[in-house]
């Protein structure tokens, strides 16, 4: 892929192209409700952030897990749906933990006595590192092993199918 704007606009008509589109629209959509779960639960409801974050994770996993599968992977059927869910679940758990891990360390760094502004700021850009790293690993572990075989929207042979439940057995 070129990084000019004819390259990129390039690879985003092809499948994979469109793939990624898909997959960053539905973070465009879930990284704002996180932090806003995030933000009212720590500023209406005084949990404190790193709770916050969990709490928010475990609102969102299975919605963002469905709309992943449906929408950016295309994934209609349900073969090895109890890999997928494990899979996508330990993904959701580990950015999670590395959000709380970050927001800890934000909380600390910028406490509420130099500012709730800038506190509030600290939260949300913890958050999004701890999340953002997560993302990328996520995107290529689901894309590469739990989902390959959709990449063209198209369903495996049965000889396939059986190689990718070797791949990844559970």
């Amino acid at each position: 892929m070129k990084l000019t704007p004819s390259g990129l606009l390039e690879h985003a008509k092809s499948d994979e192209g469109r793939k990624q589109l898909r997959y960053a629209g539905i973070s465009v959509v879930f990284v704002p409700l996180g932090q806003a779960f995030v933000q009212i639960l720590k500023w209406v409801f005084d949990v404190h952030e790193v709770l916050a974050v969990l709490i928010s994770a475990c609102i969102l996993t299975l919605p963002n897990y469905l709309a992943n599968k449906h929408i950016v992977w295309r994934h209609k059927n349900k073969d090895n749906q109890a890999t997928e869910i494990t899979v996508f679940w330990l993904a959701a758990v580990l950015g999670t933990a590395f959000a709380m891990g970050f927001v800890f360390l934000a909380a600390k760094i910028v406490p509420e006595d130099k500012g709730e502004v800038a506190h509030a700021i600290a939260i949300f850009a913890a958050q999004l590192l701890g999340y953002g790293i997560v993302w990328v690993a996520r995107y290529l572990f689901l894309d590469r092993l739990i989902f390959k075989a959709t990449h063209h929207g198209e369903e495996p042979p049965p000889e396939l199918l059986d190689d990718l439940h070797r791949d990844f057995p559970v």
